[in-house]
């Protein structure tokens, strides 16, 4: 074929497949024989630099670079692929979640069982001189100490039975005969504080769980500091959360030779609701100190608590300084009818109520109440006052109960 129809059948195929533009007359070195490709083919594929080949052949190689071209746009599609890869690749750097694992440090609350700290009562018997019997003592059976009541090493008042080879044997919470190597003695006693229930027996659970118990020997131990202060020897027959016999209670108020016992009690049956605290005070029937240490405590703890703002009282009809008996006619309440010593059973208020038990969960409570009692005591050592005058109509009340297990309380 003549090389110009050669060139117009090259021309005609390259026009079908690049355009008009591939045809300029610029393109063929006629010269030379050489065909170059146009500079714009240097945009598709790797094919960057341009071919060369004889004249005999140019357009089957133009026509092959030309189509090879044509895969290269999918190259561009799978390097914009892989960069979208790498960057998604980044939420690997948001495992932050991890660093949220600090809530670990706010396992604080380990740090508030301060509740624990509140048994001081233990600890309020170190700054007393423990004593240890003499041979004397040993080989005569006499003791050189003579108080009958004392506190063994671990806190717990007991009465003194006498010295023993090893010892001294006195009577543990249950009333039972144990040796112990040391004792703290109690030379003199005025009054006797006995906080209600104990151990096993909680007494009544008001708001929230609280424990009767808890509550009884709170106020205990802060009218007993009270007392102490004003120069009153004072004693306990609790000073921690251990079970004690109702007999070795009023044994332990007995042998101290006290002028008083006073056994602190919170209520527990559901009453009616009034605008005044429910107090009540149990007197022993035709012991008219008892009356009178009776219509002091109520009077005081009464005018106190009815100072105390936003509280919803509980009460029954007949509450105050009273009598309460049952169908025989005697003393209902063992720990009244029984002592020797003059004493009486304060029931504060009704602190299975929620208004009230949520009050008395508070140190307000107890040094508001502790002040009271420790003013009535005073008032009835120190004065002949009556206070609140007793119920003329007595209560009428037969309470359940039998034999219960004492558990054995370690001395030391």
């Amino acid at each position: 074929m003549p090389q110009s129809k050669s060139r117009n059948w090259l021309c005609f195929v390259l026009v079908l497949t690049l355009g008009t533009g591939a045809c300029a007359e610029d393109s063929i070195d006629e010269f030379n024989g050489v065909a170059t490709e146009p500079a714009r083919l240097t945009t598709n594929g790797s094919q960057a630099q341009p071919t060369t080949s004889s004249s005999s052949a140019p357009a089957t190689t133009n026509i092959a670079s030309i189509t090879s071209t044509k895969p290269s746009t999918t190259v561009s599609n799978a390097t914009s692929t892989s960069s979208v890869a790498t960057t998604t690749v980044q939420p690997t750097t948001t495992v932050q979640p991890t660093t949220t694992v600090q809530s670990t440090t706010t396992v604080q609350p380990t740090t508030t069982v301060q509740p624990t700290t509140t048994v001081q009562p233990t600890t309020t018997v170190q700054p007393l001189t423990t004593f240890e019997p003499t041979v004397d003592d040993r080989e005569n059976g006499t003791e050189s100490v003579t108080a009958p009541v004392a506190i063994t090493r671990y806190g717990i008042p007991v009465r003194v039975s006498g010295a023993t080879e090893n010892g001294w044997e006195v009577f543990d919470p249950c009333g039972d005969l144990q040796t112990v190597s040391k004792i703290v003695p109690i030379e003199s006693t005025e009054v006797v504080i006995d906080p209600g229930h104990g151990g096993k027996d909680s007494g009544a659970i008001g708001h929230g769980g609280l424990k009767e118990s808890d509550v009884n020997l709170r106020v205990a131990i802060a009218t007993s500091q009270l007392l102490k202060d004003k120069g009153v020897p004072t004693f306990l027959t609790r000073m921690s959360d251990y079970y004690i016999s109702l007999d070795e209670r009023i044994a332990l108020a007995d042998a101290a030779e006290a002028k008083a016992l006073i056994s602190i009690h919170h209520n527990a049956p559901a009453s009616a609701a009034s605008k005044t605290p429910g107090t009540e005070v149990f007197a022993q029937s035709g012991d008219s100190e008892s009356a009178r240490l009776s219509g002091l405590l109520h009077r005081e703890v009464f005018e106190a608590l009815m100072e105390v703002e936003g509280v919803r009282w509980t009460s029954r009809w007949d509450a105050g300084a009273l009598r309460v008996l049952n169908s025989r006619g005697s003393d209902a309440y063992r720990l009244v009818r029984k002592p020797e010593t003059t004493n009486a059973l304060i029931e504060v208020g009704y602190h299975a109520s929620a208004s009230e038990g949520a009050f008395m969960a508070t140190d307000e409570y107890v040094q508001i109440v502790a002040l009271a009692l420790a003013t009535a005591i005073e008032t009835f050592l120190t004065t002949n006052d009556d206070g609140t005058p007793l119920n003329e109509r007595a209560r009428i009340f037969n309470p359940s109960g039998g034999r219960t297990i004492c558990p054995t309380v370690e001395l030391e």
